[in-house]
């Protein structure tokens, strides 16, 4: 049996984008707008979708990525937005 790759993608409500585009280390990276970064994640869910890979949204608390950051004493961009994205993905299918 073939088994499906599994990944997550954050997903931003709103306000907590526009309030980690503005607490980021690498808010340079961000797009210019939330409408243009729904854009190009919801492009990237089809993109995953037609390789194939199963993809949840993960929708996160930033208070929670922000202390998570401060206790890993790592700066808040795309590497550690990724990472914890990953351990939420890692637990969800732990407690499966």
């Amino acid at each position: 049996m073939e088994e499906t790759q599994v990944t997550g993608i954050l997903w931003w409500k709103p306000q907590q984008w526009e309030k980690a585009k503005q607490i980021s280390s690498d808010s340079h990276a961000f797009d210019d707008t939330y409408q243009d970064w729904k854009k190009a994640a919801e492009k990237a869910l089809i993109n995953f979708s037609i390789l194939g890979t199963k993809v949840y949204k993960i929708e996160i608390d930033l208070d929670e990525l922000v202390e998570w950051t401060k206790k890993e004493n790592i700066p808040l961009d795309s590497k550690a937005r990724s990472k914890f994205v990953s351990l939420k993905i890692q637990r969800h299918f732990e407690t499966k």
